[in-house]
């Protein structure tokens, strides 16, 4: 699986070789991060932020997971480091979360073989298998990743879908081949499909925690006349939030998961358990489908530890993240998307777990 991955950001490197010739030669810090796609717009929107100091480049397209931004700062803790680069592949929660602390090299848009410094991810390490402790993380707890099943309201199949019970959620992801649309509270008998996420993203790993899913998925994407295609892969389900809402656009008798930042019309959530989503929701407990957002990164004495130029990025992106000034309802980026920590009236131990209240 490393394999394929390293090929298919590889690829996507050459698809954008064109831009390594008038990138600048050498940074005086540059800082990858790897993680999530979940929280794209946080994390390209803030990086704008700190590099606040001229002019900020931006290398790679609009709705490219991977991306460099290049500028100054004039924040007092990065003012002395003159050019900044930050490099992104958001190639998932989990991949992320693998690569850091494996000290695996991956590829930018620029084409350059980097190690992530920071990771950003809505799954805990040991949601995967990776041990905090011995991995030597560093967590800075940010905000919460609401996450959502989604469909296309163009659809006759999925308009009387409206809620999802935890057996029906179950039953979609992992029953081949399809039930109807009748199945789900829908009127036709028409097969409703399921399009997800792979393994490497933290909407999977928190969705298939949140419905009690410990087996593989069966899964859906398009081909090019926009009929649906079984994933016959080993690790099915799609790598980039994108994927899914252009699939679901194109086949409408699906549904697919994303994270809420991503859902774009013509796709709409669906309530899970009878609650709808909304923040309120999430804040008061009823909603359960979301997960802890933090920054990982190996401590300081380790193999993989930022310099103190990188530490000082990560800590400037921290502080721009977690003032309350973004994280407020009206900010267009945070907005209804994310939940402040602050906010919450309630608590879950780990991922996937029973919520308490405070």
């Amino acid at each position: 699986m490393k394999t394929l991955r390293f090929k298919k950001y590889f690829i996507a490197g050459l698809a954008f070789a064109s831009l390594a010739a008038v990138a600048p030669v050498h940074a005086q810090v540059e800082i990858f991060i790897e993680g999530g796609s979940a929280s794209s717009s946080v994390l390209f929107d803030r990086a704008t932020n700190i590099l606040n100091g001229g002019t900020v480049t931006v290398y790679g397209v609009a709705n490219s997971a991977v991306r460099t931004y290049v500028g100054t700062s004039t924040l007092p803790a990065l003012s002395g480091y003159g050019t900044i680069t930050i490099d992104y592949n958001l190639n998932g929660a989990v991949a992320g979360l693998q690569n850091l602390t494996g000290h695996t090299t991956d590829t930018n848009i620029l084409g350059s073989s980097l190690t992530p410094v920071l990771v950003d991810s809505a799954t805990s390490p040991e949601a995967v298998n990776i041990n905090s402790t011995t991995a030597h993380l560093q967590a800075l707890p940010t905000y919460v990743v609401p996450l959502v099943y989604v469909k296309n309201t163009n659809s006759a199949d999925t308009a009387a879908i409206t809620n999802l019970t935890q057996r029906q959620a179950y039953s979609l992801e992992t029953t081949y081949p399809p039930l109807p649309s009748t199945y789900y509270g829908g009127t036709s008998t028409n097969p409703i499909y399921f399009v997800g996420r792979n393994l490497e993203a933290a909407v999977r790993t928190e969705i298939d925690l949140g419905i009690y899913n410990t087996a593989s998925i069966s899964t859906y994407g398009t081909n090019s006349s926009g009929q649906p295609l079984y994933d016959t892969s080993s690790d099915p389900g799609y790598a980039f939030a994108g994927q899914v809402v252009s699939t679901v656009t194109v086949l409408t008798n699906s549904i697919g998961t994303v994270a809420v930042q991503n859902v774009k019309k013509p796709l709409a959530p669906i309530a899970y358990e009878g609650v709808p989503f909304s923040v309120t929701n999430v804040i008061n407990g009823s909603y359960p489908l979301w997960g802890y957002e933090n920054y990982y990164y190996i401590k300081t004495g380790n193999t993989g530890t930022p310099s103190t130029a990188q530490l000082a990025i990560i800590n400037a992106l921290y502080n721009s993240v977690t003032n309350s000034a973004f994280q407020s309802t009206t900010n267009l980026v945070f907005g209804s998307n994310f939940v402040p920590n602050s906010a919450l009236q309630v608590n879950r131990g780990f991922d996937g777990g029973q919520i308490f209240p405070n």
